[in-house]
């Protein structure tokens, strides 16, 4: 008999593919297992149902973010903002299919947007608060907090490769180091606009 551990990966896995290619409403819990090779009562006995596999693949994800992203111990706050925003631009590339999924709920803003934003919400919190943090210590120049979280959240999460901007039409491996790196210097060039100083 299989793991149950490597059935629920079997199952996340798929479900991902499936959730950012057809979205969630698109895709069936049967497409998951017959893709995945599963029963379908598996989906309920494991996650309590196709909403609740969503979810998971965020909390997933939240846990692996937490511990690639380094305690802010010994840590200055732009330290901590560039490690915390590299490692979310970096998720475009690693984990293309979540951002996907992520870009999709927030756009419908579903119902299933309000528990994605609670996974995510101690991330862009942290974030917001570094920002707070610089001005005051006059280390980040900028007259609107909100202004200055969408920019730099926008900058971070946004997908490079957009059908309706540019698609991409080559298959060449990127240096994820270096693309992250120039992004993260768009965000600071913004953050200490000479306009502030």
């Amino acid at each position: 008999m299989e793991n149950t551990n490597v059935t629920k990966d079997k199952i996340l896995k798929v479900a991902k593919k499936l959730f950012a290619k057809k979205g969630f409403e698109g895709t069936t819990t049967r497409e998951i297992v017959n893709e995945a090779g599963v029963n379908i009562s598996l989906i309920s006995y494991h996650f309590g149902g196709k909403e609740n596999v969503l979810f998971a693949l965020f909390d997933h994800f939240m846990d692996e973010f937490a511990q690639k992203v380094p305690a802010n111990v010994n840590m200055d706050l732009t330290q901590e903002l560039k490690s915390t925003l590299i490692h979310i631009i970096k998720l475009r590339f690693i984990e293309p299919e979540l951002v996907s999924i992520l870009h999709h709920e927030i756009i419908l803003n579903s119902g299933r947007a309000d528990k994605i934003r609670a996974l995510l919400l101690p991330v862009w919190t942290r974030v917001k608060s570094l920002l707070e943090e610089g001005k005051a210590q006059g280390v980040f120049y900028f007259e609107n907090i909100e202004n200055a979280f969408a920019f730099t959240m926008s900058v971070a999460i946004f997908p490079r490769y957009n059908i309706y901007f540019q698609e991409r039409i080559y298959d060449q491996p990127e240096d994820i180091e270096n693309i992250a790196n120039e992004l993260m210097g768009f965000i600071l060039k913004g953050l200490q606009i000479e306009m502030y100083q």
